[in-house]
C-alpha cells in the first residue's frame, strides 16, 4: 500500500509540474502564433515557394527579424507568465528574463570571455529561445521575493525589495541554473549521437523524444547536435526527425481542430506543419491533452522508424516544417522515402487523435 501511495504521489508531482509549465507558457501563445505565422508567410513568399521576395530584399529582412523576435526574447515573455503563476512583480520578473539576453552578456558568450559574480563563475550560455530556464529562475525568485516582501520594513521595501531580489538572483540564474542547462544539453548531444549508432530504431526513438526535448526547453542542444551532425556533410537522424515531429504535431492538432472547431487550434496546426514551429501546438494544446500527446508519440515512432529503415538523410539545415523535405535532396537523394515517412507518421497521428476525441470534446 505504501508503494502505491508513493507512486500516486510521484504521479501527482509530475502532473503538477506539467500543469505549472502550461500555465506559465500559455500566455505567450499569441506571440508564438504571430511569430510562427510570419515565418510561414516568409516561406510562402520567399525563394522556396512563390519566389516573390528574395532573401536579401528589405521586406524579407524586416519580416524575418520581427518573426525571430517572437522566439529570441522568449525568456522575457515566459518570465512574465511565470510571474503571474508564482505571484511576483511581473516587471521585475521581466527584467530577470531580460538580463539573460543582455547584449553585453551575449557578447561575452560569443567571445568566450570569462565572467564571475561575487567570485562565483558564470556559465556562458545563450538563453535565447529558451523556456524552462526562465520558469525555473522565476520559481526560485518567488521564494526570495516573498521572503523579502514579508520581512522588509515598509519604508525600506520600495528600494530594497527589487534591489536585493535582483542581487540574489544574479548568481543563482547565471551560476546555478545556467550550468544545469548546459549539463542537460551536453547529455542530450551524447544521447543523440548514441541513438545514431542504433540504426532504424534509433531514428524512431529520436523522433519520439523530440516533444519531450521541447518540453524540457533543450532546443538549443538539439540545434547544437544538429549542427555537429551537419558538419559531417550528412545527417541521418536528427534534422528529419524534427521535420517529422513538427508535421505530425500539426496533423494531430488539425484533428483537434476538426473536433473542437477552434480557430486558434487551426493556426497552431499550420504554424507547426508549415512554419516548423511547435510551441503553440505543443504547449497550448497537446501538453494539456494526454490522448493527443499519445497520438503524437505513436505517429513520431512509426514515421521515424520508416525513415530509419529507408535511410532518409538530410544535407542541409532549413525549416522544420513541410518545406524541410527539400533538404533530403542531395548526392543520395531520399525525398521519396522522406515523403512516405511523413505520410505514415502524419496519418497515424491524425487518425489516433481524431478517433480518441469526441466532437467538441
Amino acid at each position: 500500500m505504501s508503494i502505491f501511495k508513493k507512486e500516486l504521489k510521484m504521479k501527482d508531482i509530475i502532473k503538477k509540474i506539467l500543469s505549472t509549465l502550461v500555465e506559465c507558457i500559455v500566455p505567450t501563445i499569441p506571440v508564438m502564433i504571430g511569430a510562427g505565422m510570419l515565418k510561414v508567410l516568409l516561406i510562402v513568399l520567399g525563394p522556396s515557394v512563390l519566389n516573390i521576395l528574395s532573401e536579401t530584399s528589405p521586406t524579407y529582412l524586416v519580416l524575418s527579424f520581427v518573426g525571430d523576435a517572437g522566439y529570441y526574447f522568449m525568456p522575457i515573455y515566459v518570465a512574465i507568465g511565470a510571474a503571474e503563476v508564482f505571484k511576483v512583480d511581473k516587471y521585475l520578473a521581466a527584467m530577470i528574463g531580460a538580463m539573460l539576453l543582455s547584449p553585453a552578456y551575449i557578447e561575452h558568450v560569443n567571445t568566450g570571455t570569462t565572467l564571475n559574480i561575487f567570485g562565483l563563475p558564470i556559465s556562458l550560455t545563450n538563453y535565447s529561445n529558451q523556456v524552462i530556464s526562465s520558469i525555473i529562475i522565476i520559481w526560485i525568485m518567488s521564494y526570495i521575493y516573498h521572503f523579502l516582501d514579508k520581512h522588509l520594513g515598509k519604508n525600506a521595501k520600495p528600494i530594497l525589495l527589487p534591489l536585493l531580489t535582483i542581487l540574489i538572483m544574479i548568481p543563482i540564474a547565471f551560476s546555478v541554473v545556467g550550468p544545469l542547462g548546459v549539463l542537460m544539453g551536453e547529455k542530450l548531444v551524447e544521447l543523440i549521437l548514441y541513438l545514431q549508432s542504433l540504426g532504424p530504431i534509433g531514428n524512431a526513438i529520436m523522433c519520439t523524444l523530440l516533444p519531450f526535448v521541447a518540453i524540457l526547453g533543450l532546443g538549443g542542444a538539439n540545434v547544437a547536435a544538429m549542427i555537429l551532425l551537419a558538419s559531417r556533410g550528412m545527417d541521418p537522424i536528427l534534422f528529419f526527425a524534427n521535420v517529422l515531429y513538427n508535421n505530425i504535431l500539426g496533423f494531430v492538432t488539425l484533428a483537434l481542430y476538426l473536433r473542437k472547431k477552434n480557430p486558434q487550434t487551426l493556426a497552431s496546426a499550420i504554424t507547426a506543419s508549415i512554419g516548423g514551429v511547435s510551441e503553440p501546438a505543443l504547449f497550448g494544446l497537446v501538453m494539456k491533452d494526454f490522448k493527443a500527446l499519445m497520438a503524437l508519440v505513436v505517429g513520431c515512432f512509426f514515421g521515424g522508424l520508416y525513415a530509419g529503415i529507408s535511410g532518409v538523410k538530410t544535407y542541409a539545415i532549413a525549416s522544420f516544417g513541410a518545406f524541410g523535405l527539400v533538404t533530403t535532396i542531395g548526392p543520395d537523394s531520399s525525398i521519396i522515402q522522406a515523403i512516405i515517412a511523413l505520410i505514415i507518421g502524419c496519418t497515424i497521428g491524425f487518425i489516433i487523435s481524431y478517433i480518441t476525441h469526441k466532437q467538441n470534446d
